[in-house]
């Protein structure tokens, strides 16, 4: 809109300045609506990247009349859901755990990978040890080595809650440890 009483230069600079502060007003508007949605997304896609999961899982693997009293071992599976960043896989296996009784109320646990490489570790055929089939390391039943081993440390033992023992259920720290180190270093 021309206002008469305005020269033709003041119309056009008027002009201009409107078609400016729409142009402008549109870009800020715009802006705002778009970025909701581009921070949301990004946010998302990055959130897996920022966690700290420790792989520590608490889980019930049994009640302690389950056990057999005479304290040979029993070996459990330990199923949960695994996350991978973004992939959710519900009750996959993640490891297993050898559990024996040691008294009334008294259990301990170990994982039943070995501490040297990782194979998995079973009881040998007479049951009085545990044996590694990759390079023969053999641990007692308290978890320590026995003889001459490769396995730089005794089979790794996890934590019993003992207030749910108390109870008579068998809840365990699940943990994997690094294969081939001394020291129980968690992964």
């Amino acid at each position: 809109m021309n206002d008469p009483l305005q020269t033709p230069e003041e119309n056009v600079e008027n002009s201009d300045r409107r078609q400016f502060l729409s142009k402008t007003a549109s870009i800020v508007f715009g802006g705002a609506v778009v970025s909701v949605p581009i921070g949301a997304g990004v946010a998302t896609l990055l959130s897996p990247l920022g966690k700290n999961d420790s792989g520590r899982l608490k889980v019930m693997l049994t009640s302690l009349e389950d056990l057999p009293s005479d304290g040979s071992p029993k070996l459990y599976q330990v199923v949960a859901q695994r996350k991978d960043a973004w992939t959710k896989y519900e009750n996959k296996p993640i490891g297993s755990v050898f559990l024996r009784k040691r008294g009334e109320n008294d259990v301990v646990a170990f994982n039943s990978s070995c501490p040297h490489a990782g194979c998995s570790v079973d009881l040998n055929p007479n049951g009085k040890m545990f044996s590694c089939p990759c390079h023969e390391s053999n641990f007692n039943m308290e978890g320590g080595i026995i003889g001459k081993s490769v396995s730089p440390r005794g089979l790794d033992e996890l934590e019993i809650d003992k207030e749910l023992l108390s109870k008579g259920e068998v809840w365990v720290t699940f943990v994997n440890f690094k294969a081939g180190v001394t020291d129980k270093i968690e992964v």
